[in-house]
């Protein structure tokens, strides 16, 4: 008879249910990124306070060898019948059976429980009116019986519950239910449930969805995972009512093809656009995991087109020191974004990645074989696409102090979908002697190198541009470099506000020098100016790429410094620094505005960052051009910090200009720009997220998103309103006459433990949320 109980315990993972395909789906996760999980072990503990927790028996001997404790205030033994009565229990290790009455045939090897059957183990409790064991069989029967998991969320009724005695069992009229005790938000009727462990599958029969008693959902047929395997099924639905869209309602199918595939299957109904079918199949394998997402709508009724999606991303390590990576996705319209919801895509992106790279990496060499293009969204010139480049770096230290070589060399080819843009093959050589030096405190690091570029280059008779014909066919550069950088680690304690702390102050210096070199002649396929910050003062080159190498003769100096406490951890910290040029630089991008930088210095940089009481962050930013006496960019944010991921944060950045050179023109597009962004646990079951930005320039709002979620022990409810601006390719001083706007309600219902894991709490937007500082 014990041995029924024991099996019973199989029925613990039903409390999974449609949950579990998700669950799984979330685990493997870690290598296939989607968003980030929700933490909710606290949440559980205060849900669960009543459920038992699991316990697990220290007892390792076999069942058989563990003896059996029998007390009953009466016993009535005849020749083939024994019968307990009275407060009967019994106990086997930590497995305790109590009954009001426990009767067994001994010729037909049969025990009966009656009255009051309660069976309590590590894993459950039961109970029930009678009980009936075949012994022999193994064949037992359950009457009105009531189970409750221990550890987690799982309980029900059941009016029999049969065991063939092959791991098969039977629930007739039986309810389920992962709402803790005393709270049924909502149960799982079905007139038959057949549980097979050995499959590791349940199915039920005639099967009744109830919120509060009442029927919402009735199912003819439904199968539930048992074990950690995971389950196809159905996911919950969402829904949203937008004013453009109109009511629409998303329903994922989860389908579990093999352990390491799986896909999932999400039609959208749009009221006002059409039905889009997304399909996302995923692989994991010993040597990598990747992903393809595929999205179609057939005849999208306002644009009056077919719409696409497709995106493929894949990563695989292979014979040890190879690796092969891409990541291309693809859209039918620059509009798809701003129109569609999508995992893979946001309305801020203008810019769609299309690569694949193949790698070999050894200790002192590696080398990359790759292609790349780009899909542009919204306008603007398309880039050159890669087709492809073979690159090649190696590092050898050479036997006189830390004396090192560095080698670097790539040739890529360049082409172009626009027929009147010109292409070209380019091959760069860039060996390097590099003498890193540290004394105590005191560190120089000195380099010299030797840039040589070849360029054959198509070049259309009609160019798009005037400076086309500045252009050669066949070009080359040669250019050497020499760089000291060096400066000191200072250190000393003292005391604060009652508080120890210890400040590092590192000043540094640098001289580079780069001859000028006309590079007039050669085209630009990959370069563009950087964004100046402080640690980019210290930079060789301050364009990307190989097409443009600045020419420099020029000193940096900048200062640094950090406030550490007795913990080691970075309280406050600040840079400054600034270019002085013996020689103004030359070489430029080509621009429809060229102008003569004739300045003697660059902007001065700065940025200061400050963690308050571990809770509150500041973070600024400024660059201020002392010639013109203006400030040209800036940035700060202000943020609080408490436990569970809540945060507030106002952020605000400025910039009055446009990269033209290393100096800059005025825009006729100012960016000044406020923002905000909110993410508030109101206590554990009520959660709020905010984001607002403004343009102060224009006096218009980007977005203005706010939402509310509840999660009970039973059931998840999310609430988001989303105002934001479409897509506007105008002039920038009409932009709050003509600019368009979208309004979009978005609502979110789940049933914990039954196919919903809980859903973020955050909110995505056309502006993530991004932490400038990482002070501890």
């Amino acid at each position: 008879m014990l041995r029924l109980f024991f099996l019973l315990l199989f029925l613990s993972p039903f409390t999974l249910l449609n949950a579990k395909q998700q669950n799984n789906k979330e685990k493997s996760e870690q290598n296939l990124p989607r968003s980030e999980p929700r933490d909710s072990e606290y949440f559980f503990d205060q849900c669960y306070q009543m459920v038992p927790p699991v316990t697990r028996d220290t007892d390792k001997r076999p069942d058989q060898q563990i003896p059996v404790f029998i007390n009953a205030r009466q016993l009535n033994a005849k020749p083939n019948k024994v019968t307990y009565k009275d407060k009967v229990t019994l106990t086997q290790g930590d497995k305790f059976l109590s009954a009001d009455k426990l009767t067994y045939l001994i010729n037909e090897e049969t025990a009966t429980g009656e009255g009051n059957v309660n069976f309590v183990n590590g894993n459950l409790t039961l109970y029930s009116q009678s009980i009936e064991a075949q012994l022999k069989s193994e064949q037992n029967r359950i009457y009105q019986a009531e189970y409750q998991f221990h550890g987690r969320g799982g309980r029900g009724n059941a009016d029999l519950i049969y065991d063939n005695g092959q791991d098969v069992y039977q629930l007739n009229n039986s309810t389920y239910t992962a709402c803790p005790p005393q709270d049924t938000t909502w149960s799982i009727e079905s007139s038959a449930l057949y549980i097979d462990n050995k499959k590791g599958v349940g199915s039920a029969y005639n099967a009744v969805l109830k919120i509060k008693n009442l029927p919402v959902f009735y199912l003819p047929y439904i199968t539930y995972p048992l074990t950690d395997k995971r389950k196809t099924g159905l996911l919950f639905p969402k829904f949203k009512i937008s004013g453009t869209n109109g009511f629409t309602v998303s329903q994922p199918l989860y389908l579990n093809i093999t352990e390491n595939m799986d896909a999932t299957i999400t039609p959208t109904y749009m009221q006002e656009r059409g039905t889009l079918l997304a399909a996302e199949f995923r692989y994991l394998f010993d040597i990598g995991s990747g992903k393809i997402q595929t999205e179609y709508l057939s005849d999208d009724k306002i644009r009056e087109e077919d719409r696409y999606l497709y995106h493929w991303e894949h990563n695989v390590t292979f014979a040890k020191n190879w690796h092969f990576s891409s990541d291309y996705s693809k859209v039918s319209d620059y509009f798809y974004f701003s129109d569609i919801d999508t995992a893979y895509g946001s309305r801020g992106d203008n810019q769609l990645l299309q690569t694949a790279k193949l790698s070999y990496r050894d200790s002192n060499w590696n080398s990359e074989l790759e292609v790349r293009d780009f899909q542009v969204l919204g306008g603007g010139n398309t880039p050159h696409k890669v087709m492809p480049k073979l690159a090649f770096n190696a590092y050898q230290p050479l036997n006189w102090r830390s004396l090192q070589f560095n080698f670097y060399s790539e040739i890529s080819k360049f082409d172009h979908d626009e027929n009147d843009v010109y292409t070209g093959t380019r091959l760069h050589l860039e060996p390097k002697l590099s003498l890193p030096l540290y004394y105590n405190s005191l560190f120089i690091n000195t380099e010299l190198k030797y840039m040589i570029s070849f360029y054959q280059q198509s070049i259309p008779e009609t160019g798009k541009e005037e400076w086309y014909k500045n252009l050669e066919e066949n070009t080359n550069r040669y250019i050497p470099s020499f760089k000291l950088h060096s400066g000191i680690n200072f250190e000393r304690d003292f005391e604060m506000f009652d508080s120890n702390y210890k400040q590092t102050l590192v000043p540094q210096i640098q001289y580079l020098y780069v001859p000028y070199q006309d590079q007039s002649s050669i085209g630009i396929y990959d370069t563009t100016t950087m964004q100046q910050d402080y640690y980019g003062l210290f930079r060789n080159n301050r364009f990307s790429g190989y097409d443009r190498i600045a020419d420099a003769n020029q000193i940096t100096l900048g200062i640094s410094s950090s406030f550490l406490n007795t913990q080691g951890q970075e309280k406050i910290r600040f840079a400054l620094g600034q270019n002085y040029y013996f020689t103004p630089s030359k070489t430029q991008l080509p621009q429809k505005n060229l102008i003569t930088d004739s300045a003697s210095r660059s902007s001065l940089i700065g940025e200061f960052d400050v963690n308050f009481d571990g809770e509150y962050f500041f973070h600024a930013g400024a660059e201020w051009d002392t010639d013109k006496n203006q400030l040209n960019r800036a940035n700060s944010t202000v943020e609080k910090r408490w436990l569970y991921n809540t945060y507030a944060q106002l952020n605000y950045r400025y910039i009055a200009i446009q990269e033209d050179t290393d100096r800059y023109l005025q825009a006729d597009g100012l960016v000044n720009q406020l923002g905000s962004k909110i993410n508030w646990s109101i206590n554990s079951q009520w959660s709020s997220f905010a984001s607002y930005y403004y343009d102060l320039e224009y006096s218009y709002s980007y977005e203005s998103i706010v939402g509310l979620k509840y999660q009970s022990c039973c059931w998840a409810l999310g609430f988001t309103y989303d105002k934001h601006m479409l897509p506007y390719y105008g002039e920038l001083s009409d932009i709050k006459n003509d600019v368009e706007t979208e309004h979009s309600i978005s609502i979110t219902f789940e049933l914990t433990g039954l196919g919903g894991t809980g859903f973020s709490s955050t909110d995505k937007g056309l502006f993530d949320y991004g932490r400038p500082f990482y002070l501890q």
